[in-house]
């Protein structure tokens, strides 16, 4: 029996070696304690007497037993103590593995990021700066190190980052973003943004990080941006135009999101004054073209453009013309329009013109409409445009048959010449009384005086001519009337003419 727990307590010992340090002293001691009792047992069978030696049997028996449990119990710990082990053993190289690859991932991100990660010390020199420092501002990061990070800052800029690295210093945690100017190794400065992570009370860390990006474009963008806006407020201030914005309402209305500042010296009013459903429907809008405008608006049923010409008043009372292009965007979810931008240009002189002109030319229609002589007037195609009722007349053809046809009275075999004689006006050989013959709508030929003059527009363009007929009859009629009275001058006086005598005239009050 004792050899049996010689041999357990042999491999126990080996298995022993195994474990931890801890583990091992508690079960090396326990052994050597067995396996001193194992001895003292060994000692004392060999001087007991053989009338003992039954009893002590028994004794070491049960001694036997309760080291078998022991040793059993011992085996177990032993056990639950090296499957223990193997799982820490297989956590840390698990954690192992997975610290190596977030390291190698760190690296890489530090490598290849676009931004510059910096460490400042309290102290403000560089800690650590990563792979970005050279690609951004062309210096090798491990020559930067311990160095001011301040010392490539533009003298401009060096107050307001000192300002910024001593609230850092004060308030940890992550600062407002900072823009200012660093000097390339070139020699040339670039702009960056840079974000403060203060971290000086954390263990790991015991500094403050850096992140900065180079903004160049960023701030180009911004400067073009500032100069167009300076442009806008220049054009602004010296245009009548204006522009607007109004924003869609669920019940159909519009809000003034923002109109231009040319808007109040047009109007006189502030966008503060507009009414909710847009200005067009305010006390600015010429009570007879609300009603327009409004109608317009409702039927937008899609994204659309579209012009108005209308009047406004100011605060003077003076009635202006506007010609407002607006682009309504149509919402196909919400089925409405849920905005309208606009640009209003003034254009009161123009339409001044455009009405004394009008006026003009109904003075002129009205003119050629009453005239005593046929008038029409063709465009540069052929088609008649003016047949007016002096022409009927004359001519027999009603306007109805004539206007937006060629000329109905020219003989057939003279049409070429003649419309080419219309052609010649319009290029400035005007005619001045040529005699011409013409049909009228029954078929017999008259003879007309005919006029011609170039018909041009604003712009100098020739629309056609103007044509001018009289009629040659009556003219012809009072031409042989008076050839009959110049043939009745060279006949003899009459017999009975010496004793007539003429009539007297009375003596004027004073004559003799």
């Amino acid at each position: 029996m004792l050899e049996t727990v010689y041999k357990h307590l042999e491999t126990l010992q080996k298995q022993a070696s195994e474990l931890p340090p801890p583990h091992q002293a508690i079960l090396t001691k326990t052994l050597e304690n067995l396996s001193v009792a194992l001895q003292e047992m060994a000692a004392s069978r060999m001087f007991e007497s053989a009338t003992n030696n039954a009893a002590k049997l028994v004794e070491l028996e049960k001694n036997n037993r309760l080291l078998e449990r022991t040793v059993a119990q011992q085996v177990g710990q032993i056990r639950q103590l090296r499957e223990q082990l193997e799982k820490q053993i297989s956590q840390h190289r698990r954690e192992n593995q997975a610290l190596t690859k977030s390291e190698a991932k760190l690296q890489a991100v530090l490598r290849n990021s676009s931004d510059i990660i910096s460490i400042l010390g309290s102290d403000g020199r560089v800690r650590y700066h990563s792979g970005a420092l050279q690609r951004v501002l062309g210096y090798n990061p491990e020559e930067r190190v311990g160095k001011f990070h301040g010392e490539l800052i533009h003298p401009d800029d060096l107050l307001a980052w000192q300002a910024y690295f001593g609230k850092l210093l004060e308030y940890p945690g992550i600062a407002r973003p900072i823009e200012y100017r660093k000097r390339h190794a070139d020699g040339y400065w670039i702009y960056v943004e840079s974000i403060g992570n203060s971290l000086v009370y954390d263990s790991n860390v015991q500094g403050i990080i850096i992140n900065s990006r180079e903004i160049g474009e960023r701030k180009q963008a911004e400067m073009a941006v500032r100069e167009s806006e300076l442009h806008y407020r220049v054009m602004s201030q010296i245009t009548s135009d204006f522009a607007y914005s109004f924003k869609g309402l669920p019940d159909g209305k519009f809000a003034c999101e923002w109109v231009t500042e040319a808007f109040e010296r047009s109007t006189g009013c502030v966008p503060e004054e507009l009414e909710s459903f847009g200005w067009w429907n305010s006390e600015i809008v010429h009570s007879d073209d609300k009603e327009m405008l409004i109608k317009q608006l409702e039927g937008c049923n899609f994204s659309r453009t579209g012009a108005n010409e209308y009047r406004i008043i100011n605060q003077k009372g003076e009635v202006r013309w506007v010609r407002d292009c607006w682009q309504a965007v149509w919402d196909k979810t919400a089925e409405r329009v849920v905005r309208l931008w606009g640009a209003c240009q003034e254009i009161t002189d123009r339409k001044q013109v455009e009405l004394k002109l009008q006026l003009v030319n109904e003075v002129m229609i009205a003119q050629m409409a009453s005239a005593p002589l046929a008038i029409n007037c063709t465009g540069n195609n052929g088609s008649t445009l003016v047949w007016n009722r002096a022409a009927e007349k004359l001519f027999g053809w009603t306007a109805a048959e004539v206007l937006g046809q060629p000329l109905p009275n020219i003989p057939e075999g003279q049409k070429q010449d003649f419309y080419g004689l219309l052609k010649s006006a319009g290029n400035g050989k005007w005619q001045n009384g040529l005699q011409v013959s013409l049909l009228k709508k029954d078929g017999s030929s008259i003879d007309v005086w005919l006029w011609t003059a170039p018909v041009r527009d604003a712009g100098g363009e020739t629309l056609g001519s103007i044509n001018i007929f009289s009629d040659l009859s009556e003219r012809k009629r009072i031409q042989k009337d008076r050839q009959k009275l110049a043939a009745m001058k060279d006949i003899e006086e009459p017999f009975w003419a010496r004793y007539v005598s003429p009539p007297k005239t009375p003596k004027k009050k004073g004559e003799r």
